[in-house]
């Protein structure tokens, strides 16, 4: 499967995805949740700075995450060369047409000037 051109031309494709889109994570079930607890308190604190009714920052704070969900992890992104569908529907759409199975399990993304220390 590797050897392929539509697999070479696949992985290719993901690779520019990251480089252009910066995801943090493969999928939502990999961010910590720690990192969605803050992201929750910082989106209700905007909302209610916003002057948003209390009654609706719960509904605001969750479309928010939604939106953090598509941003930070690679599968819920717009793909960057068909933005009416997901990277994960160009894999699955991959994995149709070969009949082999495929998953990003990681990625690295090194950017210049940026220190590899965590």
């Amino acid at each position: 499967m590797a050897r392929t051109d539509e697999f070479k031309t696949l992985v290719n494709n993901i690779a520019m995805q990251i480089a252009a889109m910066s995801p943090r994570y493969v999928r939502r079930e990999d961010i910590p949740e720690s990192v969605i607890a803050h992201e929750r308190e910082v989106f209700r604190a905007q909302a209610l700075e916003e002057g948003k009714p209390e009654a609706v920052v719960d509904r605001i704070v969750e479309g928010r995450i939604e939106k953090f969900y598509q941003e930070a992890c690679l599968l819920e992104q717009a793909f960057i060369r068909d933005e009416e569908r997901t990277v994960d529907d160009i894999i699955k759409d991959a994995i149709t047409r070969t009949g082999e199975n495929m998953l990003v399990r990681r990625f690295a993304r090194f950017q210049l000037g940026e220190s590899l220390e965590a």
